[in-house]
């Protein structure tokens, strides 16, 4: 099954599509109700000498299985429920434009289809790459605690702020 991203627009999965800032409920249903609500805040005062105030308000949706046996993807919301985030784990090629994303190919072939086309990425750490211009990140599988150089994460906002503070 193919997810279609679209810059600065959203996505299309299962021939439904979805833009940054839908409400919660309206994509909950959209998808067919086949989430698990995952909400949690995460106290990281311990990066912060001891700020107990500085939480991590995180409000997700998980979708497993959702259409077939290990797929994977986690839709996150802001605090007032609007879609901002996509994240995809495995189950799903990616396709923007005429690049197709598959887990587990090798993110080598994967860049060099972005370079033949023209769109520029960084390497923000060894084997995670940037998009700015998609507002998209990549990882292989290596970076992500696994082995091999195999695409293995797919991220999509609606913006980038937080990934090019670095």
């Amino acid at each position: 099954m193919d997810i279609k991203h679209l810059p600065n627009k959203g996505f299309i999965l299962n021939s439904v599509r979805i833009k940054w800032n839908d409400d919660r409920d309206s994509v909950r249903e959209k998808i067919g109700n086949k989430h698990k609500e995952d909400d949690k805040t995460i106290d990281v005062a311990e990066y912060f000498d001891g700020d107990e105030s500085v939480k991590i308000h995180q409000k997700r949706d998980v979708y497993k299985n959702l259409n077939a046996i290990n797929d994977l993807l986690f839709l996150h919301y802001d605090k007032y429920n609007k879609l901002r985030e996509l994240e995809v784990h495995s189950g799903f090629d990616i396709m923007i434009d005429n690049i197709r994303l598959g887990f587990g190919n090798e993110i080598s072939d994967i860049l060099k289809q972005f370079q033949e086309s023209g769109v520029e990425y960084l390497e923000t750490e060894k084997g995670n790459y940037l998009v700015p211009n998609l507002k998209i990140t990549k990882v292989n599988s290596e970076s992500m605690g696994g082995n091999g150089t195999g695409l293995s994460y797919f991220y999509a906002t609606s913006e980038i702020n937080h990934l090019t503070d670095l």
